[in-house]
């Protein structure tokens, strides 16, 4: 197998080229006559952000942190999370058809597990609220004062589950200095309609409240082959989101901001299919179907003591609800479908935070943290054209639910960070968090039925039922699938378990002001991801089943020692940092760099492992290693007198040190794409090490340009363009690449995990009248409507494989309108 590693020289050159801009663009600066600028008057808008859970500058923050106010949100189309991937450097996004959320990847780190059983490894932050599903993810971005995408462990500040980085969105605050209120509409091919409107109303001198909307609704993309079952179009989108929020003042010690926020997801969800682009079709026998809400309450207050102490307060609570159907066939060979019966989640946040002033030249924070979720999932899968067991028990499996009444976690952390001024240049930061997460699972029962229709509970006091459970604990289910009567459902797994872990992460900094406009920093930064639940025990008695068996099963579902424990040990990583961030020729260009390297140890892992017992068992483990080397560099040039080109770049070197896992959909078959691991007891046991992280490109660039045209009447046109460009994409850690002929008696087949490089083009054309507060823009995505896969398809069996992919060709109009 080929294994790409980008060489160490290629990295420092790029950085020396970077250098080398700057000094040149620094003398350029210093040389410069004071009456020869081509831009006088024009400066790049500073923005402010609060990555350091204090209100900074970007270009004072010393971290590798992308930012956006809500007008480049809007002239970068936006809307959704997914919309940001080729704008941030090193980001990365796929899909999940059956939860219709997005799967985020920083760096080469990101998490594919978007149940209740797991984390992502990006977290997710609205208003300062942990959002812990991803679900969360694909809400609409709208009426933000800003958007913050944090690259790199994020462990002190913001805790559990940002080892790959954060993404802090800043919803719109209710204003009291005046009435202000805007509307837009978009209207665009596959019958898109989507509308948002706001008002901000000041009530008085010390209240005032702003209410927000948005729907964003489009037909979708897959065309149905004939023989199809017809609906709705998988593809589709039916998102919409209402925001009220209020803002008290009654003094300059203490205020308090409240919102309220629904938001519905009615869209079908997406299939993998074999071609992308605007040519997409299936076979559909389950038309999808998702109907999700979720409500949101966040709060925050603020106490400033005279002293300059500053107390707060952030709260949040969120219950999210979701019944979907997923088509999982695809085919006219079987029959099989899946989706949420039903699938709960509230999730509960306190936060009191306490620091002093920021002019103080020790600067310091502490903070403690709690967070709550709930997780209720009844999921199934129905596939009466395929028994799961094979013909091999007195029972068909033609129907699995999934049923986790009870499945949640409790989360305490406690954290400090200090910044001390050692001169007016040179600063140093320190920061350490503890945190003690509790997971559990109670009474999760993996259930296997041999009819197709929903689980049946029969009666207990049927003579061989009471004899197999006296107790009466299964009420009316076999204990395993070999102590059945005919038509029983069974237990297949008892997920029970209690798993608790501990960690302390923290960071240390040192940033340097060499001049006033260019900043050098270097950084060390730990990260932790909770740990997951998986599947539990099995009953492998012959009966009757009693408490005490139940009893051994979850003793063995936290037995870590014996390899039978029903979770998996956190993941962590380090990482080191070196950046710049300067502004140079007179304030017209600004320049940020960030070279990095991250090791990545206990990554959670699917792999075989041999039990006390001798058993051979595939489960999740911690057993990867990963190093991590990278470049970015962002890039503002207000070029020209009227253009402004801007860009990002990312180089990665993401690949695994020590992987020894199986091949998760070909077993031994897997030989074929890596080498065995060379265990003569684990003959299944595969070395993926030197293979590419997953969403891990080597090179990723985007490159953005507009101009403003002046007319003869004072209204101004604007033209932008953006290309991106990204090399070769993973999807599986096994890095297969091409299937060869006769592989499995399937034909040859190129990239079956894998995207090859790409290029995507954007364009726009933005009319601002002299006159009046509106605008209106034409604008066309995907230009060249290429096939671009964002994940792997579901199977790799199929004569041509299939995939999921980006949005094809997309344009439209749209029309905004300000009120004050």
């Amino acid at each position: 197998m080929k294994v790409l590693k980008l060489k160490p020289a290629y990295l420092l050159t790029t950085l020396a080229l970077c250098s080398a801009f700057g000094v040149a663009a620094q003398v350029a600066e210093s040389t410069k006559s004071s009456d020869g600028k081509d831009d006088e008057g024009r400066a790049i808008e500073v923005i402010q952000i609060s990555a350091t859970k204090r209100v900074t500058t970007l270009r004072e923050t010393p971290l590798a942190v992308t930012a956006f106010d809500q007008k480049t949100l809007d002239e970068n189309h936006v809307a959704q999370l997914d919309d940001l991937q080729g704008i941030v450097p090193s980001l990365q996004i796929a899909q999940n058809g059956t939860q219709n959320t997005p799967m985020v990847y920083v760096r080469g780190i990101g998490s594919s597990d978007q149940t209740e059983s797991g984390d992502p490894a990006v977290a997710f932050h609205i208003d300062g609220v942990y959002s812990a599903r991803s679900q969360g993810a694909s809400a609409l971005m709208f009426d933000l004062e800003g958007a913050e995408i944090l690259r790199g462990p994020q462990g002190t500040l913001f805790g559990r589950n940002a080892t790959g980085g954060v993404v802090n969105l800043h919803t719109a605050k209710a204003r009291l200095d005046g009435f202000d209120a805007n509307a837009e509409i978009t209207l665009g091919n596959y019958d898109r309609r989507a509308m948002r409107g706001m008002v901000n109303i000041p009530l008085s001198d010390t209240l005032a409240v702003r209410v927000a909307a948005a729907v964003d609704q489009s037909e979708g993309v897959v065309d149905f082959l004939p023989g199809s079952a017809m609906g709705e179009k998988y593809g589709s989108t039916d998102l919409a989101a209402a925001r009220f929020s209020a803002f008290y003042q009654p003094s300059d010690k203490f205020d308090l901001t409240f919102s309220y926020e629904n938001f519905t997801d009615n869209g079908t969800g997406n299939i993998p299919t074999i071609s992308g682009g605007s040519d997409r079709s299936s076979y559909v026998q389950e038309p999808g179907f998702n109907d999700a809400t979720s409500d949101s309450f966040r709060t925050r207050a603020n106490y400033n003591f005279d002293s300059g102490l500053q107390l707060s307060y952030i709260g949040g609570y969120t219950d999210t609800s979701r019944v979907s159907v997923w088509d999982r066939t695809w085919s006219l060979t079987k029959y099989e479908w899946g989706g949420c019966v039903e699938c709960t989640h509230e999730a509960t946040q306190h936060e009191l935070q306490f620091k002093n002033d920021d002019a103080e030249r020790l600067q310091w924070m502490v903070g403690y943290f709690y967070f709550k979720e709930n997780n209720s999932t009844n999921f199934d899968i129905v596939h009466p054209d395929v028994d799961y067991e094979g013909g091999t028990t007195p029972n068909k499996n033609l129907w699995s639910t999934y049923r986790q009444p009870d499945r949640g976690l409790e989360s305490n952390s406690i954290y400090a960070q200090s910044t001390y001024k050692l001169t007016d240049d040179w600063r140093v930061s320190a920061g350490l968090r503890y945190t003690n997460d509790k997971r559990w699972d109670k009474g999760g029962r993996n259930i296997m039925c041999p009819d197709v229709k929903r689980t049946e509970v029969m009666d207990p006091n049927q003579d061989n039922l009471g004899y197999m459970d006296p107790e009466g604990i299964l009420n009316g289910l076999g204990p395993n699938k070999n102590l059945v009567q005919p038509g029983q459902c069974w237990v297949d797994t008892y997920n029970d378990t209690s798993p608790e872990w501990s960690k302390t992460t923290g960071m240390a900094r040192v940033e340097w002001d060499m001049t006033d406009d260019v900043m050098f920093y270097s950084s060390y930064a730990t990260g932790f991801k909770s740990g997951t639940i998986q599947d539990g025990g099995k009953y492998t008695g012959t009966g009757p089943f009693t408490q005490a068996d139940l009893d051994a099963i979850i003793a063995g579902n936290n037995n870590e020692a014996a390899g039978t424990a029903a979770y998996v040990a956190p993941e962590e990583n380090s990482s080191i940092e070196l950046g710049m961030k300067g502004l140079f020729l007179d304030g017209t260009l600004q320049l940020f760099a960030a070279l990095f390297s991250t090791e990545y140890t206990d990554l959670q892992v699917t792999s075989n492992v041999v039990t006390n017992t001798g058993a051979d068992l595939l489960r999740k483990t911690n057993a990867g290693k990963a190093t991590i080397n990278g470049l970015e560099l962002e890039a503002r040039w207000l070029v020209i007198e009227n253009g402004e080109l801007s860009g990002s770049m990312s180089v990665l070197d993401a690949t695994y040190d020590d992987f020894l896992t199986t091949d998760s959909k070909y077993g031994r078959d897997g030989l074929a794409f890596n080498p065995s691991a060379g265990n003569p007891a684990l003959p299944n046991l595969l070395d993926f090490s030197g293979n590419h992280l997953v969403m891990a490109p080597e090179f990723s660039a985007s490159v953005n340009y507009e101009h403003f045209v002046g007319l003869e009447s004072g209204a101004t046109l604007k033209p932008r363009i953006r290309v991106g460009y990204t090399s070769e994409v993973w999807f599986d850690p096994a890095n297969r690449g091409d299937r060869p002929e006769g592989f499995k008696n399937l034909p040859y087949a190129a990239d079956i995990d894998r995207q090859d490089a790409y290029t995507k083009v954007d364009l726009s054309l933005t009319f601002e009248p002299s006159e009046g507060n509106w605008s209106t823009e034409a604008f066309v995505n995907n230009v060249t409507d290429r096939d671009i896969k964002s994940d792997q398809g579901r199977t790799h069996g199929d004569a041509v494989p299939n995939f999921m992919w980006q949005s094809p060709r997309t344009f439209g109009v749209r029309f905004n309108v300000a009120f004050e």
